[in-house]
C-alpha cells in the first residue's frame, strides 16, 4: 500500500540523518519539498539529495513565513490534495523538513489537512537545539530541570512566563530578533550562562560562549541559543 512520510533530515549533517530516513528516501517516488524564494535547492533538500533516486519526481509547495495562520492551513491543504492524489496513483509520497517533523515544521498543517484514507508514519529526526547542545558538549537538563523551547515569536508574556519558571532554555526563531532575545535575557540575568549556536550540523559550525556579543553580531539564520539558570 502506497503511504505518506514525513521526514526529518536532522540539523543540517547528513550523517546526523537516521537509519530510517535514508532507507525511505531511497523509496520515495514524490517528494514534496518547502519552495524558497530564490528557487534554489532549500537546506532540507541538500541534506537528503544523495538519498533520492534519479526518477523521484519533486514538487514544490509554497508555505510562506507569514503571521497569518490561515495561509499556512491553506498551503497544507493543497499539499494534502497532492498527496492523496499520487498516492491514488500507487505512488510512495514523502516531505522533508529540517530537524523533526513535530517541530515548528509545516509539516503539522499537511498531517491536519489528510484524511484517515491516507496511511501516514512520521520519521523523526535530530533537532537542531539537541545538536546545538552536542556540539558544545553541553547538556540540556540535569536531575530535576525543567528545560523549556522558546521560539522568539512569541509574545513577551509568554517568554516571561516560561522564563520565570523554568531552569534551561532553547531559543529558536533566534534570526531578525537578536535586540530583543538580548533585552530578554538581561531582564532575567540569563546572559551570562548562555551560548550561541551558529549553523550546527554543517563544516563551518561554530559555538559563540560569549552569548550577548555572539548575538549582536549574528547574521545568521540558523542560530539558537543556550541558557540556563
Amino acid at each position: 500500500m502506497s503511504r505518506f512520510y514525513g521526514i526529518g533530515v536532522g540539523p543540517g549533517d547528513e550523517k546526523l540523518l537516521t537509519l530510517k530516513a535514508v532507507e525511505v528516501l531511497k523509496e520515495l517516488d514524490v517528494l514534496l519539498i518547502p519552495a524558497t524564494k530564490s528557487g534554489k535547492k532549500g537546506v532540507a533538500h541538500t541534506i537528503a539529495q544523495k538519498y533520492l533516486k534519479d526518477t523521484l519526481e519533486i514538487r514544490h509547495i509554497d508555505f510562506p513565513m507569514v503571521v497569518d495562520e490561515q495561509v499556512f492551513i491553506d498551503a497544507g491543504s493543497k499539499a494534502a490534495e497532492i498527496i492523496k492524489a499520487e498516492i491514488g496513483r500507487g505512488k510512495t509520497v514523502g516531505f522533508i523538513t529540517l530537524g523533526d517533523p513535530g517541530v515548528y515544521s509545516t509539516y503539522g498543517y499537511i498531517v491536519a489537512a489528510l484524511d484517515c484514507k491516507v496511511e501516514i508514519e512520521t520519521i523523526p529526526g535530530i533537532t537542531s537545539f539537541c545538536a546545538a547542545a552536542a556540539m558544545a558538549n553541553r547538556p540540556l537538563v540535569r536531575k530535576d530541570e525543567v528545560l523549556s523551547i522558546v521560539p522568539m515569536n512569541a509574545t513577551d508574556e509568554q517568554i516571561d512566563s516560561v522564563l520565570a519558571d523554568a531552569d534551561a532554555f532553547a531559543f529558536m526563531k533566534v534570526y531578525k530578533r537578536e535586540k530583543r532575545l538580548i533585552a530578554l535575557l538581561e531582564k532575567h540575568g540569563l546572559g551570562e550562562n548562555g551560548i550561541l549556536a551558529l549553523r550546527c550540523g554543517f563544516d563551518d559550525a561554530c559555538i559563540e560562549e560569549n552569548v550577548i556579543e555572539g548575538l549582536e553580531a549574528n547574521k545568521d539564520y540558523l542560530s539558537i541559543v543556550h541558557t540556563r539558570k
